[in-house]
């Protein structure tokens, strides 16, 4: 998980070097894949908008009717309260059509940003192998509402440009054919907002990744704040977590400040072209008009059309800066999913659980030459090999840092596997992660998840496990008599990260999870090191009490050792001793210090002691 330093004087500025490659695919390719999804929703919107658009060329073509009769201008045709009876009609239409076309694009934009949040968590959640951390909550949130909804707001502004776009067109058209001259004065200023738009939007580009990092820097430190309240107070560092908050919230502003100002200035480039195309059309229709080839009809007709016309490019500068936007968002996201295909976030129906493979019921799981490293350090486990059947427990141990929980991760392919095999019943098993999932086989990690949900909830984790089930989880994990203590029992609220539990607590209601579904192997990193002596005998006691529980923990605990049909020792990520409790005592000096190191850790009357008692 990323770590946010909580001195105020650290630099939290945007790391050129960390620099998040561009997108593989553009916001407008990726945006094509997205209409794909639902194209007749989209097109009849699109229909819509254009028409919205289109309509107010008709009040413009009577206005210049009624104000050529009036001025004696035209020589027939219908009568003045006629045409400003087609004129009303025309001023009302689009009222219907926008309602619709409104309608349509909501309903497109809302089922779409379901579908792409969708996506993004079906394959985090059920993708192949591995799946590599997402940073703080708060960058994943950052990803999931802020960079969806600025694809969405670019897929927005198609509608609003391709309708301005349409009339714009239109009316020049129409334009050119009363005059071209002062059609003319309408187009020039038009082609200065195209290129000055170009230029703008660069900055919009740069200044938008830098905002949305540094927005996501304080989401990601409010949020690691609140879960370490209780650190913060104890080591009494609230003025610096505060200061450290203030100069994250001084960077979100410096750089909100100047990507606002970007998008203002564009918008205000673009109004000022109207004014200026406006002013031009005045100056040379009143030559015009005085040689008699330019009527009050098609003044009136030029001044309707020209602040809608001249707003085109302005629009389409919009569209531009929010493309811009929308590659930052897409290059945020796709560094959150790692290797997902390029269609997985635009997929019409999102990632589900793999159909599992066929297998039977535990008999014997074989590890062949397991070899799995971090990327970051290269440290890990190598050549690892053991056989456990059914009914055994193989106890994994060690000193700090010799890679048990490495060995784990990557026997659930939490971890890449550079080479080995997992073998279950016979049969070589080819994703572990999706292969070694409930109910084949339960995980209870070091540092236990709870939601912010009742006990029972957590521990049921939405699944249909029975009360009997249930009943027997809680007695297994040794949490009765807790919940004896607790006002509400299952129904008590554990709080943020299981706040208002006991370390302990949270250990026992994470293997209670484990427990409710009956797995065929159990899988326990270091389950019981916030235990009790007392507790911790009486959850290995009930463990192995029914018999045929088949169990690979990491442990340093003397029941667990008694426990062990085998023990597995590593030391830098290499098993260098195996065996039984006697054999390792009689035969591995390290085997002899870590004992000893666990005698004193837990108490035990002589430290210097090696007798299993």
């Amino acid at each position: 998980m990323t770590s946010i330093s909580l001195d105020p004087e650290a630099s939290v500025g945007p790391d050129d070097d960390l620099r998040p490659p561009p997108p593989r695919q553009t916001a407008f390719v990726q945006a094509l894949r997205i209409a794909r999804a639902r194209p007749l929703l989209l097109s009849v919107s699109l229909f819509l908008y254009a028409l919205f658009y289109a309509l107010p060329l008709i009040p413009g073509l009577l206005q210049r009717e009624i104000f050529n009769t009036l001025s004696g201008h035209t020589v027939a045709g219908l009568n003045v309260w006629t045409l400003a009876a087609l004129w009303m009609s025309a001023q009302i239409t689009p009222v219907i059509v926008s309602y619709f076309g409104n309608w349509c694009f909501v309903t497109f934009t809302t089922l779409t940003r379901q579908m792409l949040r969708a996506n993004m968590l079906g394959w985090m959640m059920f993708a192949r192998g591995p799946r590599p951390s997402p940073g703080t909550p708060g960058e994943a949130l950052s990803r999931f509402r802020e960079d969806v909804s600025e694809v969405i707001a670019f897929i927005e502004g198609w509608n609003e440009t391709f309708g301005q776009m349409v009339f714009a067109v239109l009316a020049l058209i129409i334009m050119w054919r009363i005059d071209p001259m002062v059609t003319s004065a309408v187009i020039a200023p038009m082609l200065l907002v195209v290129v000055i738009t170009q230029r703008i939007t660069a900055g919009i580009h740069r200044y938008s990744r830098v905002a949305r990092e540094a927005d996501a820097r304080v989401t990601s430190f409010v949020g690691e704040t609140f879960a370490a309240v209780q650190a913060i107070r104890v080591g009494a560092a609230e003025p610096r977590v505060l200061a450290r908050l203030d100069r994250l919230n001084a960077e979100r502003r410096r750089t909100a400040v100047r990507h606002r100002v970007y998008v203002t200035l564009l918008d205000t480039f673009g109004a000022g072209t109207s004014s200026l195309a406006f002013g031009l059309v005045l100056l040379l229709a009143a030559g015009a008009m005085k040689s008699g080839q330019f009527t009050v009809g098609d003044f009136t007709l030029f001044a309707a059309y020209v602040g809608t016309a001249t707003s085109a490019p302005r629009w389409l500068g919009r569209l531009l800066a929010r493309k811009r936007t929308a590659d930052v968002a897409l290059m945020r996201i796709e560094r959150m999913l790692g290797d997902a295909p390029l269609d997985v976030v635009t997929a019409a129906t999102p990632p589900s659980a793999p159909t599992p493979e066929p297998a039977g019921p535990l008999e014997c799981l074989e590890v062949r030459g397991l070899t799995c490293r971090h990327a970051s350090s290269g440290k890990g486990v190598t050549d690892v090999n053991f056989t456990l059947r059914r009914g055994q427990v193989l106890i994994v141990t060690g000193r700090v840092g010799s890679g048990k929980s490495t060995l784990l991760r990557g026997l659930l392919g939490l971890l890449p596997i550079d080479a080995g095999d997992v073998v279950w019943n016979g049969r070589t098993v080819e994703d572990p992660a999706t292969f070694l999932i409930p109910p084949r086989c339960a995980y209870t990690p070091q540092s236990p998840r709870l939601f912010t949900e009742s006990l029972r909830d957590n521990i049921r984790m939405g699944s249909d496990a029975s009360d009997a089930d249930l009943a027997r989880a809680v007695r297994l994990a040794v949490l009765d008599e807790d919940l004896c203590r607790l006002d509400q029992g299952l129904d008590t609220l554990v709080g943020t990260r299981g706040v208002t539990l006991s370390g302990g607590q949270i250990q026992r209601g994470a293997a209670a999870r484990m427990f409710a579904g009956r797995p065929d192997l159990l899988i326990l990193d270091d389950a019981s090191s916030a235990l009790d002596v007392r507790t911790e005998q009486a959850f290995w006691d009930r463990l192995f009490a029914e018999g045929g529980q088949t169990c690979i923990a990491v442990s340093h605990r003397l029941e667990a050792y008694r426990r062990a049909d085998e023990i597995l020792l590593l030391d830098e990520g290499r098993v260098v001793a195996r065996g039984d409790l006697r054999t390792l005592l009689a035969e591995s000096a390290l085997f002899r210090e870590v004992w000893r190191e666990t005698l004193h850790a837990t108490g035990e009357p002589s430290a210097g002691d090696t007798r299993i008692g």
